[in-house]
Order: C-alpha cells, then structure tokens, then sequence
C-alpha cells in the first residue's frame, strides 16, 4: 500500500560499541522509531564494567534491547514475549489469534561483510528472542552448516562461553599477557566461569525494564 512504512533492522559496528536501530525511509530520509546501543548494557543493564561491548554476546544483549524496548512503546511487549530460554535454537515469534500481528522487520547489514559467524548475525539472534518477526536463516550463525545449527555452541556465544574458553587458554600460555589484555576483566572480578552468570543477569534486566 502507499506510504506503508517497511520497517528495517539497522546494525553497525563502530571500534567500541554496536548500534542497533528501527529505521523506516520517507522521502524526507530515514525515520528511526527506536534505538539501542551496547554502551547502555553497563550504565542500565547491571554489566560490571566497560569490556565487551562489541563482542558477539554484545551484540545479542543490544538486539535483545532494541526488540524488547520497540515491542513495549508498540504495546505488544506483554502479548510477545520472545524465546525467554536463551537455549541456542532458532526461533521466529508466531502470530496469535484474535491479537495485533508480530511486528515485522528486516535486517539492515549495510556494507558490512556478512560472513559465518558475523557478529552482526548476534543482533538479529537477539532481536528474534526478544519477540521481532524477522525472515532469516541461520546458516550464518556460528559453526551453523547449511540450514543446521549447533544450539549448544550458538548459547555458549550467547552467555558468552567462547570469551570465556579464549580467557583460559590465554591465561595457560601466557599469564602476563592475560593480565594486560583481560585487565578490565579481572578488576571487575568477571572470569570465564563468572561470564555465564554475568550475562544472564544482564539478560533479566533487560527483559524487566527495556
């Protein structure tokens, strides 16, 4: 129909944070109906410190935040709640009967290279949990093969198990380098087996107050 706005899921990455929108274009340019960024995870969301922030889990937890956040300024927070097991499978928001339609979108890459594994594909994970409608497939997800994917693995980047493994293996080879490139890590008291807990407690608030 004309002038029916087509909503889109624009995500970029800059050197420290990622950047999620709701844009829809108008012969004035584009409008943005909501927006999230990595660096509220921990001024709002309970993250201990600054590290991380544009990581694969990142960029999850600020998808998460735009889906929640955009569902509840469209009064359909309470009717589509989203994956609230984060377990790692696939996921897409169902239409409920005699209620609104799930808000649909789709996903905005930009020129970004969209490889496997790509972290832009963790903002589209979290936007889908947090209860978007968005047409995808998951070949691109991590270690994903064709229409397959290792739900096991994908939860581990989303509690963020694979900082956690990379933190382990450094600290066996060598300590000291450990300590200068997980330093902010280790101030906060956030080590590989505090990562999961960590990340899940973000994932509540988020889901308490978007």
């Amino acid at each position: 129909k004309f002038n029916t706005p087509k909503y889109r899921l624009v995500v970029r990455l800059s050197n420290r944070y990622v950047y999620c929108q709701i844009v829809w274009a108008t012969i004035k340019g584009d409008m943005v109906l909501s927006c999230a960024n990595s660096k509220e995870l921990p001024d709002k969301y309970g993250l201990p410190g600054y590290f991380g922030l544009k990581n694969w889990t990142a960029c999850y937890a600020t998808g998460l935040l735009l889906a929640r956040r955009v569902l509840k300024k469209l009064k359909l927070d309470e009717i589509y709640e989203g994956q609230l097991e984060n377990d790692g499978e696939d996921f897409l928001i169902e239409e409920k009967e005699d209620q609104p339609k799930p808000f649909s979108v789709c996903l905005d890459v930009g020129l970004q290279t969209t490889s496997t594994g790509a972290r832009i594909f963790g903002a589209l994970k979290g936007a889908l949990d947090g209860g978007l409608y968005i047409p995808h497939s998951v070949r691109r997800w991590p270690a994903a093969e064709k229409d397959q994917v290792e739900s096991e693995l994908l939860a581990k980047y989303i509690y963020g198990g694979h900082v956690g493994e990379y933190m382990e293996a450094m600290q066996e080879d060598d300590e000291e380098l450990y300590k200068t490139h997980f330093a902010k890590y280790i101030e906060k008291e956030v080590d590989a087996e505090a990562m999961e807990d960590t990340w899940k407690e973000v994932y509540e608030k988020i889901r308490k107050d978007p």
